[in-house]
């Protein structure tokens, strides 16, 4: 990490951490040789690595607002980092961050998959088909509608509403029956697609939501809520090429200023979120909607993994469509 972000308190003990569990992990080595890598011993070891660093993400985020604070005592209560991405310092600091997240992501794959495979799991709790943590058949539409319905318990809990979830003009739970939906599925770590598609349809009913509230309040009574609307080719042979998933909403929209800080890890477009880094935990203990401003970059990480990709286009005026395509 670039210096000065590195000194954040959170920063200093991930990197303490890791220091510690690649020790062990070369003190394991140096006491029984390559030959104890198989053991139960050295599986214990590395999913305890794994179950240590569950919390890792938290504690980034928590770094960043310490970071933050460190800069508003020397420049003031108004500076606003993604506004500055610019500067060398913040591209950096944004560049390390990416490669933290995809080296971390690395480890656990690594360690989630040798557990999964030691364990002989052929088939997971829905009778999918794994290799380790490889989904044989991932279908990226039922993955996209068990996210929808994870978002949509948390509208109903925060907000008593939820926007509905189209796909191609059908009601995604009706969608997802269809025969030819059934050949659209590849070979994938389908938790990360959950993750993907849980934080781009957050986004989004988040934002059909804040608009129906801004119509409410100025017409004096309650607005209709716009779908969430999904779009994926239906040809076999254009699926085959082209395995795009494009979520458009038309919520509250974004300028171009701020579609230019999406994928900034120092902006998050929602008002009530953790203001100092002593809030963070807490606020993550509510399990909320949106807040930390992780949810983007990070899920972008996880599709470059695959040599995918994830973009936020802005089309006429609140039009806001997120694209995932995955190889």
């Amino acid at each position: 990490m670039p210096f000065g972000f590195c000194n954040a308190p959170s920063i200093r003990r991930v990197t303490s951490a890791y220091v510690q569990n690649f020790k062990q992990v070369l003190d394991f080595e140096d006491k029984h040789g390559f030959g104890g890598l198989g053991s139960e011993e050295y599986h214990a070891l590395t999913n305890g690595i794994f179950n240590q660093h569950r919390g890792t993400m938290l504690d980034v985020a928590k770094g960043v607002f310490e970071f933050n604070e460190d800069l508003n005592k020397l420049f003031g209560p108004d500076l606003e980092l993604a506004e500055l991405r610019h500067l060398d310092l913040i591209q950096d600091i944004e560049r390390s961050l990416d490669e933290f997240f995809t080296n971390r992501l690395t480890l656990r794959l690594m360690i989630s998959h040798v557990q999964a495979l030691n364990a002989n799991k052929t088939v997971n709790s829905d009778g999918e088909a794994m290799v380790g943590v490889v989904n044989v058949s991932t279908h990226p539409i039922t993955i996209l509608s068990r996210a929808y319905v994870a978002t949509r318990f948390m509208c109903m809990r925060d907000f008593q509403m939820a926007p509905d979830l189209l796909v191609n003009g059908t009601m995604h739970d009706e969608y997802v029956l269809r025969q030819d939906v059934q050949q659209q599925h590849f070979a994938y770590v389908h938790t990360h697609l959950f993750y993907i598609f849980l934080e781009l349809v957050k986004n989004a009913a988040r934002a059909s939501i804040e608009r129906v509230q801004t119509s409410a309040d100025r017409n004096g009574g309650r607005a209709e809520i716009p779908s969430m609307n999904v779009t994926v080719p239906e040809e076999v042979g254009i699926w085959d090429h082209e395995r795009s998933v494009k979520l458009a909403d038309r919520g509250t929209g974004m300028n171009r200023s701020v579609l230019g800080k999406a994928f900034s890890y120092f902006y998050s477009s929602v008002k009530a979120r953790p203001t100092v880094a002593a809030e963070v935990s807490d606020f993550d203990r509510r399990m909320p909607l949106a807040g930390f401003g992780f949810g983007l970059p990070i899920s972008r990480v996880m599709a470059r993994y695959f040599a995918g990709d994830v973009d936020v286009n802005r089309y006429l005026a609140r039009e806001l469509t997120s694209t995932s395509t995955f190889d």
